[in-house]
C-alpha cells in the first residue's frame, strides 16, 4: 500500500504533515496525474469545516492551477456531493474534498475522485509515484488565488435526494445529529421539505464547534439516544463530519449500526452481490445473497463491486455504496433509503432491525507503534485458536461458527483495532476485552 494514502485518502497531521508545500505538491501532482489519463477540464474542490481545511484547500488549488487546471470552490458540503458533481456535470473531470472525515479534529485529510468515482488504489500507486519524483522541485509562495466560489456540487446533490425519496412519507419525528459536520447544510432542510418532523443537534458550521466522532461506536450516539427517548421520535439520524456515513437509532433508543442498516438496504436491494469488508458483522451472511468480503477502506470495495458487478455495498462505519448513484460511499442516499424501507414495510425501525438475526459486536482499540503491528499479528496467530483463520485484513480467527475475534492494525493513524462478535453481547465483550488486553501486553513488552 502507498505510503502516503491510508484506508480511505491522505490523512495526517494538518500542522506538520499537510504544510503548505505538501498540499501545493499534492496540487501539482492531482494535475499531472489527470494530464496523463487526458482529462481537459475543471476541477472542483470542497472542504469540511475544521480550522485548517481553507489553508489546506488553497495550497492545493495553488498547485493545481500552477499546473494549467481551473479550480472551482464547492465550499463546505458533504463528500458524496464532490463525486456527485462529476457525474452530473462533464465539465468536471476531477475532484477533491479536504477532509479528516473523523479523526482528531487538528488532523485532515484529501479525498480524491476522478472517472465519475472515488479513485482505486493503483491510482493511489500513481499519485504516490508522481509525488516522490516532483516533490519540493518548485517552492510554494503565496499569492493571489484565482478561485471561483459556486454551489453546483450541493444543488446537484440535493436534487438526487429529493428524486429518491419515496414520498409521501408518514409523518415521522426524527432527531438528527450532523456532529457540527457538513450534511448540517443538506438533511436538516431536506427531511424538513419531505415531510418529517425534525429537531437537529450539531449543526453548527463554525471551525471551532467541529466533534472528532467515530460511528461505529455507540459513544457517538449518547446524546442522540437521550434525545430520541425524551421527545418519543421514531427514530433519530447521526452523521459523522463529512457527511458519507451515517447511523441510526430506533424509537426506543436502541444504537443501529452501519452493519445492520448496510445489511438491510443489502437485503431489499437488486444486488445479488454484496461487498462489505471483513470487519463487518455476519449477519450481511443470513440474508441468503453472496457477501464478498474486502480488505478495511472505500477503495477496496468500490473496487470490488467494480469487478463482481455489485449494485450495493457497505461498511461497518455506515458507508453506503450505490452504484446506480456513483462508486462513493454516501450518507444521504443511505438515509433517504432506509426512509423508503420503513414506508415499505409499515414497521417501526426497531420492528425492521428485529427481522434480522441478532449478533453483538465489540469494537476497541489502543495507541500502538506501527512496527510493532507484525509482530502481534503473528503472536495471535499462535495464542488464539479457533476453527477457521482468514488474513484478507490482519488476523481474523473464527472461535466457532458463531464467533470471531479479528486483531487488524489502523491504516490511518498508529493504532491497532480488536473486533469480536458473538451472539451474546457478554461474550463478544469478554473476547474483545481478552484481545485487547493481549495486544496491550505486546505493546508495553
Amino acid at each position: 500500500m502507498s505510503s502516503l494514502f491510508g484506508t480511505s485518502g491522505i490523512r495526517g497531521s494538518a500542522k506538520d504533515f499537510l504544510n503548505n508545500q505538501f498540499c501545493f505538491d499534492i496540487g501539482r501532482t492531482f494535475a499531472i496525474f489527470l494530464k496523463k489519463h487526458r482529462q481537459k477540464g475543471k476541477v472542483a474542490i470542497g472542504m469540511d469545516s475544521r480550522e485548517s481545511s481553507p489553508r489546506i484547500k488553497k495550497s492545493f488549488s495553488m498547485g493545481l492551477q500552477r499546473e494549467g487546471y481551473k479550480t472551482f470552490d464547492q465550499g463546505v458540503l458533504p463528500v458524496p456531493a464532490m463525486n456527485y458533481i462529476l457525474i452530473v456535470n462533464h465539465s468536471f473531470v476531477g475532484s477533491a474534498m479536504i477532509t479528516g472525515s473523523h479523526i482528531r479534529s487538528d488532523f485532515n485529510g484529501i479525498k480524491f475522485f476522478v472517472f465519475k468515482e472515488e479513485i482505486l488504489k493503483n491510482h493511489e500507486k500513481e499519485i504516490e509515484n508522481i509525488y516522490q519524483k516532483i516533490k519540493e522541485k518548485i517552492p510554494f509562495k503565496k499569492r493571489e488565488l484565482k478561485f471561483k466560489k459556486e454551489n453546483k456540487a450541493i444543488k446537484s446533490y440535493r436534487e438526487m435526494l429529493l428524486k429518491l425519496a419515496e414520498t409521501p412519507y408518514p409523518k415521522w419525528k426524527t432527531v438528527i445529529d450532523c456532529n457540527n459536520g457538513c450534511q448540517s447544510k443538506i438533511i436538516p432542510g431536506l427531511l424538513k421539505k419531505l415531510g418529517l418532523e425534525t429537531k437537529t443537534l450539531n449543526t453548527s458550521l463554525k471551525p471551532k464547534n467541529f466533534i472528532a466522532k467515530d460511528t461505529e461506536t455507540e459513544e457517538a450516539v449518547e446524546k442522540l439516544q437521550k434525545e430520541v427517548k425524551r421527545t418519543r421520535a421514531d427514530f433519530g439520524i447521526a452523521f459523522d463530519g463529512d457527511g458519507d456515513r451515517v447511523v441510526f437509532v430506533d424509537e426506543k433508543g436502541r444504537f443501529i449500526t452501519g452493519d445492520y442498516s448496510g445489511t438491510l438496504i443489502s437485503k431489499y436491494s437488486n444486488s445479488i452481490v454484496i461487498v462489505t469488508p471483513i470487519n463487518t458483522s455476519q449477519v450481511i451472511d443470513r440474508i441468503k445473497k453472496r457477501v464478498i468480503r474486502t480488505k478495511v477502506g472505500s477503495p477496496f470495495v468500490v473496487e470490488t463491486m467494480r469487478k463482481s458487478e455489485a449494485t450495493f455495498g457497505f461498511e461497518a462505519n455506515g458507508g453506503g455504496f450505490s452504484a446506480e448513484i456513483m462508486m462513493s460511499r454516501d450518507g444521504g442516499s443511505s438515509t433517504i433509503k432506509i426512509l423508503n424501507l420503513l414506508k415499505q414495510s409499515g414497521k417501526t425501525l426497531g420492528e425492521l432491525v428485529n427481522t434480522l438475526p441478532r449478533f453483538f459486536l465489540y469494537r476497541t482499540k489502543v495507541e500502538c507503534p506501527r512496527e510493532l503491528n507484525r509482530v502481534i499479528i503473528k503472536e495471535a496467530k499462535k495464542n488464539f485458536g479457533g476453527i477457521k483463520v482468514e488474513e484478507i485484513d490482519g488476523l481474523k480467527i473464527w472461535v466457532n461458527r458463531t464467533k470471531w475475534i479479528l486483531f487488524r492494525p489502523s491504516n490511518n493513524a498508529p493504532e491497532f483495532r480488536v473486533f469480536a462478535e458473538a451472539e451474546n453481547k457478554k461474550e463478544a465483550e469478554k473476547l474483545g476485552k481478552n484481545g485487547i488486553k493481549f495486544v496491550k501486553s505486546l505493546i508495553t513488552k
